[in-house]
């Protein structure tokens, strides 16, 4: 296995396209719960923990209630992908080929485990990966780095040697908080919102993903 390089993917916008089984499941939260929002607020905070998102509806929310609804939101989110999720274009590829140069791969998400591991285990890629980093395995969610840096150490390799792959502005801003290089692929926001990477593509399946990440 190489040592000097890992690639660690986001999962959700990066590995498969869950944006509107998300969207969806926050509507029904909101009406459940007369949650006043906006609109577009729901895609605007895509990519962070649920916490955040419920508390910038309701700041004065208490801390039961909040994780009540945090894992209402999931419970919807599940029942309504499940089944229904396909890995986005030239994700599959690039995990083969990143297999054959003997890089290490980690998934790294906000997401809490029982999603994670429905994902992974529906699409059946969990051997592509040696490390699986959900919610639980970090304190602090995107935009603190501490989820890529449980990741990178799991991997073995240094932050500064790490490539994370992102599709939503938090994340970017946690992989180049931790030092490391970000590609921003353009599933859930356009192009300008994903600045702090050092590459945007709008597809893994684009040659120059993989150039990069062996350069």
């Amino acid at each position: 296995m190489r040592s000097d390089v890992a690639v660690l993917f986001d999962l959700d916008g990066v590995i498969v396209d869950s944006r509107p089984y998300h969207l969806s499941a926050w509507h029904q939260l909101a009406r459940e719960a007369a949650l006043a929002h906006a609109p577009g607020y729901f895609t605007r905070t895509f990519g962070l923990r649920n916490e955040p998102i419920i508390r910038g509806l309701d700041p004065e929310i208490d801390a039961g209630r909040l994780r009540e609804l945090a894992e209402r939101k999931e419970q919807l989110f599940r029942a309504a992908a499940r089944g229904e999720l396909e890995l986005l274009p030239g994700v599959l590829e690039l995990l083969v080929f990143l297999g054959e140069q003997d890089v290490p791969k980690t998934v790294v998400t906000s997401a809490p485990r029982a999603n994670l591991d429905m994902i992974v285990e529906t699409l059946r890629i969990g051997g592509h990966f040696q490390a699986l980093i959900a919610e639980e395995d970090a304190a602090q969610g995107k935009p603190d780095p501490e989820g890529f840096l449980v990741a990178a150490s799991r991997a073995g390799v240094k932050p500064a040697r790490c490539i994370v792959i992102e599709d939503a502005p938090a994340g970017l801003q946690a992989a180049k908080s931790g030092g490391m290089r970000a590609i921003g692929v353009t599933t859930t926001h356009p192009a300008p919102d994903l600045g702090d990477a050092d590459l945007v593509v709008d597809s893994l399946a684009e040659e120059i993903v993989r150039r990069f990440i062996l350069g």
